[in-house]
């Protein structure tokens, strides 16, 4: 039977207490385990009469990128109302503890291919699986990796509340150097008409071809100075070899860097290999991914803020 297949999940302040008081310690230690005692990295510490942590110690694990002993869940009593305060690092280490110790109306989930977590507050099992996803519950809370930001609920009867500091994931912001661009306009729309005009013509979905053009391209720029210079400076340079690529027409690297982009371009189907634009909608598409995939070969882009939590105000 899987660790997920077993219910060790924990559902209230009682539960916990009474966990920690009915469960004896890992022999030889002082641990009280959560759930399984093959896991005892996952274990209960009391803090108080009123406080108890659930706890993750990499210590006690064989899991060498991690480090550190850490609460990742929280319960306490304030009066009359329990409060359960989540903890997440960003180990994948604490989304298997969350996923399956969290109570059961309080879900942890990854949203799709996002990698963005959330909890999913008063969440009903609709389905015949367990399974969560979006808007299953009264409201999905975001839950930064960042250690410093947990999210907390609130229970006085049946159903929790947040309470405290909500976080909303903000998308990076960037902003593109309008003057560098104009710069390197007129010969990279050239470049870009020549590659629109051969492409079907190129393997691109034959992954043997495009490592091979990619490693060439790659050779050529460390034997022509990038490996000459300091760390810090070769982006620069090498942002300065693609552009004399882009401006050369007969520049011996030009169809590898052609092939540098359409390898990740809408142009290529893996399966069926080169596609033809039918329309006006197409057409944009291809244009759209490279004019990104220019600004940010080519360094005409800064951030005006990094990606990540936010509070709301």
């Amino acid at each position: 039977m899987t660790y997920r297949e077993q219910d060790f999940r924990v559902n209230s302040f009682r539960d916990i207490a009474d966990r920690y008081a009915n469960t004896k310690p890992i022999r030889g230690t002082k641990i009280i385990p959560i759930g399984s005692r093959t896991r005892k990295f996952e274990h209960i510490i009391k803090v108080s009469d009123t406080r108890y942590d659930m706890v993750l110690d990499h210590s006690l694990t064989s899991n060498y990128y991690a480090s550190g002993k850490y609460e990742v869940i929280t319960w306490e009593m304030k009066k009359d109302i329990e409060v359960v305060t989540i903890y997440n690092n960003g180990f994948t280490s604490v989304y298997t503890f969350l996923d399956n110790l969290l109570p059961h109306d309080l879900r942890f989930y990854i949203y799709g291919g996002s990698g963005r977590q959330y909890i999913s507050m008063n969440w009903k099992q609709s389905k015949q699986y367990e399974w969560v996803g979006k808007d299953e519950g009264d409201k999905d809370y975001y839950l930064p990796k960042d250690y410093s930001k947990p999210i907390q609920f609130a229970r006085k009867n049946s159903k929790w509340q947040h309470i405290g500091t909500e976080y909303v994931f903000r998308h990076a912001m960037t902003q593109v150097n309008k003057d560098a661009k104009a710069e390197i306009k007129p010969y990279a729309d050239k470049f870009y008409e020549w590659i629109t005009t051969v492409y079907a013509m190129l393997p691109c979905n034959d992954w043997q071809y495009t490592r091979k053009m990619a490693s060439e391209l790659d050779t050529y720029m460390r034997e022509n100075g990038i490996q000459s210079v300091p760390y810090s400076e070769q982006q620069k340079l090498e942002i300065e070899q693609y552009k004399n690529i882009m401006r050369d027409e007969k520049h011996p690297m030009r169809l590898h860097l052609a092939v540098l982009w359409l390898r990740t371009s809408n142009l290529y189907d893996y399966h069926d290999g080169a596609k033809t634009i039918k329309d006006q909608t197409e057409a944009s598409r291809v244009r759209g991914h490279w004019n990104r995939w220019i600004n940010k070969t080519l360094g005409l882009t800064k951030n005006i803020h990094e990606a990540g939590a936010e509070e709301v105000k």
